[in-house]
């Protein structure tokens, strides 16, 4: 019995001798750093509204089809964007943090530095503004950036705290509230300072030391509830 002929496509294997194959994982991951960083770079020329699925995927050299293969619509796109930059921003803020100090007070005085180079990033400065326009169409963006940047620091800020807890604290104090003070709290005052104009060394590392001194002084009452309610 004769075989059945191969069809042309079959038979004939590609440039080079090889099949092709699916991608490798280097090269799935280089597809998608290119739709992040072309689709972020689109988002601050143009703005939410005036970014679109079709410029992100001429941006990044890919079809369309491939887009909304990993992506069905804007609203996703931008929030792995977000997710993106908030991850690089992270491992760039926490370089550092291998010479954190033992003690408390120093130990916030780093991350308060910390926070204030962040903030001064014009990368940060104008995902940070562009969060914000988008928000208006996009509200869920506002939430999504608090989830994924301010409370996970929060939490990591507190469990952070909590490490250096001295014996003599007693009941473990509120962590997370201390921690969303002293973040709210520095954040608040830098984005206010900077409004008006550059913010010096000094004067960021003045008010932090201002802001842990109370934070101190409040462990310190909690140590001690009925000194601190008989003043």
């Amino acid at each position: 019995m004769a075989s059945k002929p191969q069809s042309p496509a079959a038979s004939v294997p590609p440039p080079g001798g090889k099949r092709r194959g699916r991608p490798s994982a280097a090269r799935v991951a280089a597809i998608e750093d290119g739709i992040l960083d072309a689709a972020h770079a689109l988002f601050l020329e143009l703005g939410y509204e005036g970014a679109s699925m079709e410029g992100v995927a001429e941006r990044a050299g890919i079809s369309k089809g491939t887009l909304y293969a990993r992506y069905t619509g804007k609203e996703p796109l931008f929030r792995a964007v977000i997710r993106k930059r908030l991850d690089i921003w992270s491992a760039e803020a926490g370089a550092q943090d291998h010479l954190l100090p033992r003690e408390l007070a120093p130990r916030l005085l780093h991350h308060a530095r910390t926070l204030a180079r962040m903030f001064a990033w014009p990368e940060y400065r104008q995902t940070s503004r562009l969060v914000q326009t988008a928000a208006i169409s996009f509200p869920d963006v506002a939430v999504y950036w608090q989830e994924q940047g301010t409370r996970k620091f929060i939490a990591f800020l507190a469990e952070d705290m909590a490490s250096v807890a001295e014996p003599g604290w007693g009941q473990a104090p509120d962590w997370q509230f201390l921690a969303g003070l002293f973040l709210h709290g520095f954040s608040g005052w830098y984005a206010l300072e900077a409004s008006a104009g550059p913010i010096s060394d000094e004067r960021a590392d003045s008010f932090a030391r201002q802001l842990i001194d109370t934070i101190l002084a409040a462990l310190a009452a909690h140590e001690n509830p009925r000194d601190s309610r008989s003043t």
